[in-house]
């Protein structure tokens, strides 16, 4: 269950109290589940979400500006420490790191990863991603977004459950040289998650 976006801490917790939310389901090996997913901050005294990212970028060993990113170059995301990240005491899952890039069109094109699918996956202790050369077009504006994510987890007939109290900053790029036939973005781009607005 995805709760949305919140640009507060309050308007969060006005939506998504803290509390017990219980998920009814039915699975082929053990047949009607009801699990209990305890959404409370258990961290500390103040707030429950780390603190934004900041997001970097370079190319070839260099330092990027969002409007200056070539198509043709591995594109390297890195961002500030996760200081809030630590290992699972339960050992099911360490606190997560997930970077995801949209294009114009509204579409996924990268994603780091989410854990329990076979595919690696990035935690509070990786440091970067690349968005191999080739994904990108020339002259295309592209949303970027790096997220944080705190978890909490349980498990219940061997099914394990992840809270998790998340930041996520947005960056919109542009990549450099001419947009060749369709590869062209729209006049009025398509959003995807918080949305991008301009080219």
């Amino acid at each position: 269950m995805h709760g949305g976006r919140y640009k507060t801490e309050k308007e969060l917790e006005d939506n998504y109290p803290d509390g017990d939310y219980v998920f009814h389901y039915t699975t082929p090996s053990i047949g009607t589940v009801s699990q209990t997913v305890v959404m409370a901050n258990t961290r500390s005294s103040g707030s429950g979400l780390p603190p934004a990212p900041k997001i970097y970028l370079s190319q070839a060993g260099q330092a990027v500006t969002p409007d200056e990113v070539d198509p043709d170059l591995d594109l390297h995301v890195s961002w500030s420490d996760f200081s809030a990240g630590r290992q699972d005491p339960l050992g099911i899952v360490d606190d997560l790191l997930f970077v995801i890039m949209a294009n114009c069109h509204g579409e996924r094109i990268a994603h780091s990863g989410r854990p329990f699918e076979n595919v690696p996956y990035l935690t509070y202790a990786d440091d970067s991603y690349v968005i191999e050369a080739g994904i990108l077009n020339a002259e295309n504006a592209y949303q970027l977004s790096v997220e944080h994510a705190i978890l909490d987890t349980s498990i219940e007939n061997s099914v394990p459950a992840i809270a998790t109290f998340a930041t996520t900053t947005f960056l919109e790029l542009k990549t450099t040289g001419s947009a060749i036939g369709n590869t062209a973005c729209p006049t009025i781009l398509e959003n995807f998650d918080a949305g991008q607005t301009i080219l």
